[in-house]
């Protein structure tokens, strides 16, 4: 584990009681610590939280406050907080450590999803947990796969309420508001998962209804293997939310075999609306024990047939595709651009680049979060001489990779891809958008190819994908651009949601937006795989034609997406050493 995770701690007696022992991982939120209770001797975890506000003692000592209250809260499925306390002005909470593991984990290790009645056996429980937490006035604001851990007996706890809920409390912005169910609603910073979080979290709209529509995400992972809705951005993911309903569970995964009713449930629990949801997440619990209890998957053996038959088919239907395919006319393919190295370069963003990045961000109406400049850290490069695509991988030149190596991509196997922030049946290479061929579009830049699909395909053509420094130093140069263009923001030198229709378009379509080097489309066209590594899989840089934050579009703005990910506004082009 990283140092940035232990804190330096690891060996520290914190108040005189608690020796860390290790550093368990590092969330949104807080650090996490594995220590020893030397008076107890037994085994507990330490969070410190990560918030800015917490750096003034009056926040800090708010905080250890709330983590008081919050230890009275006694319920035999909500993880306990034993204590808190501070060291060297940081201020840390105690809570039971379990030996158990999470659900994430546990989805992970049974090949990402669970029966119905396994689904049961945790879901009732953490249920009952969150009504519980509801009727004293409280939200958790952080229902995931990750926060729900199992003892060795596997009995489910709810993990990080106490967490979530004292960070509330230090924001000034949050003043409670008398509206909704048990006048829970706040407004204020947005703490927690997007990924899990209801589309009211946009507005910071929360009532009990909020942890509801989390608690049933879980339960569509589990069922499915896969969340409802994901994005290079918390405000892409937020805004698809209200704007799209998920897809029903079977066009994800056909093997499952659910009752109509079964499906009805989620979709209630799951609803764009708060008042259409059930009363309560135990009510949810109950509908969907009854509706689902009895629901079974698809044999193994019935899964297999039918992914042997799409790979089939995809194998017969390339020969034709390839006969109807234009070929590429070279003016593009070719094309490369030389980075002289041994040049030294100051990469990432100072405190003055984030702050300029948030006034900007905040000048156009868009979701600001300061988390996400957090792996922008400014650091010095030395470049290495290497040649790099003038433009993106195009789908005539993937078309042609394909005939030559027979390659079926994950998302034609697996039947679906991302259309931006939404999943859609259908999508692959072949087909970015719902209604759209790819053979019509050879100059589009090519989508839906996973991290490892990118990389074999540059290695095909003796190069590589770049890394992040490379990608970056390439669309700053020595002089730190903030965009390819220069240091100002120019709407018209990309494809930019707010002055242009959305969607894939050829690439080169905006040159004024090229470096002065000549690279184009390093911003606004699609993110582009590198081999920089992030928080969530491989760094993702350039931004897309589905961004509405401009600061996406700086030069050392970074996204990431998991290795397997396949979507409508991922691509990437390659590197040679040179």
């Amino acid at each position: 584990m990283s140092g940035g995770a232990s804190l330096g701690l690891v060996g520290t007696l914190l108040n005189e009681r608690y020796r860390v022992e290790s550093a368990l991982g590092e969330g949104g939120m807080a650090s996490v610590l594995l220590a020893r209770d030397t008076r107890l001797e037994r085994r507990v975890v330490i969070k410190i939280p990560r918030l800015d506000g917490l750096g003034d003692p009056a926040q800090r000592r708010r905080f250890l406050a709330e983590i008081h209250d919050l230890s009275a809260f006694e319920h035999p499925s909500i993880l306990a907080i034993l204590d808190q306390g501070e060291h060297e002005g940081m201020p840390f909470a105690v809570l039971q450590y379990l030996s158990g593991g999470d659900l994430a984990q546990r989805l992970r290790a049974g090949g990402g999803q669970e029966s119905p009645a396994q689904i049961l056996e945790w879901l009732l429980p953490i249920a009952r947990a969150l009504d519980f937490i509801h009727a004293r006035g409280r939200l958790h604001r952080d229902v995931k796969a990750g926060n729900i851990l199992f003892d060795e007996d596997d009995h489910p706890y709810l993990s990080d309420f106490g967490i979530a809920t004292a960070l509330d409390v230090v924001d000034a912005d949050a003043p409670t508001v008398e509206a909704g169910r048990d006048q829970l609603t706040r407004v204020g910073t947005f703490i927690g998962s997007p990924a899990y979080a209801p589309p009211e979290a946009i507005d910071r709209v929360f009532t009990p209804a909020y942890d509801q529509y989390s608690l049933a995400t879980v339960v569509y992972l589990a069922l499915c293997g896969a969340l409802p809705f994901r994005g290079r951005t918390h405000e892409a993911i937020l805004v698809a939310k209200t704007q799209n309903d998920p897809l029903p569970l079977r066009s994800i995964d056909p093997s499952l075999s659910l009752p109509e009713a079964c499906s009805g449930v989620l979709e209630q629990a799951l609803a764009r609306d708060p008042e259409e949801r059930f009363a309560s997440c135990g009510e949810f619990a109950d509908a969907f024990e009854r509706a689902c209890g009895s629901a079974s998957r698809s044999s193994p053996r019935a899964i297999q047939v039918r992914h042997v038959a799409r790979l089939v088919a995809a194998a017969a239907g390339v020969a034709a595709l390839l006969l109807l395919w234009p070929r590429s006319t070279g003016w593009m393919e070719d094309a490369r651009i030389p980075a002289p190295g041994g040049r030294q370069a100051e990469l990432g963003s100072s405190e003055t680049d984030r702050a300029a990045a948030l006034e900007l961000c905040r000048a156009h109406g868009s979701f600001c979060d300061p988390e996400e400049l957090a792996g922008e850290r400014p650091h010095r490069y030395t470049a290495r001489p290497i040649l790099m695509d003038r433009f993106e991988v195009t789908n005539a030149r993937f078309a042609e990779f394909v005939a030559a190596t027979d390659l079926s991509t994950l998302a034609e196997e697996r039947g679906y891809s991302w259309d931006g922030p939404t999943r859609r049946r259908g999508l692959s290479w072949r087909k970015p958008a719902a209604t759209i061929e790819a053979a019509p579009h050879p100059d589009w830049p090519v989508t839906h190819v996973t991290f490892e699909e990118a990389r074999t395909f540059c290695r095909h053509l003796e190069g590589r994908l770049p890394s992040a420094d490379e990608w970056e130093y390439q669309a700053r140069g020595v002089e730190r651009r903030r965009f390819p263009w220069g240091d100002d923001w120019d709407a018209s030198r990309l494809r930019f949601s707010e002055t242009l229709a959305l969607g894939l378009e050829p690439v080169g379509s905006h040159p004024t937006g090229a470096t002065p080097e000549g690279v184009q489309d390093l911003a606004g066209s699609v993110w582009e795989w590198t081999e920089g590594e992030g928080e969530s899989g491989p760094v993702l840089k350039g931004g897309s034609w589905d961004t509405r934050n401009p600061a996406h579009f700086r030069s050392a703005a970074i996204g990431a997406a998991a290795a397997d990910e396949t979507s409508s506004d991922i691509g990437f082009r390659c590197v040679w050493d040179g």
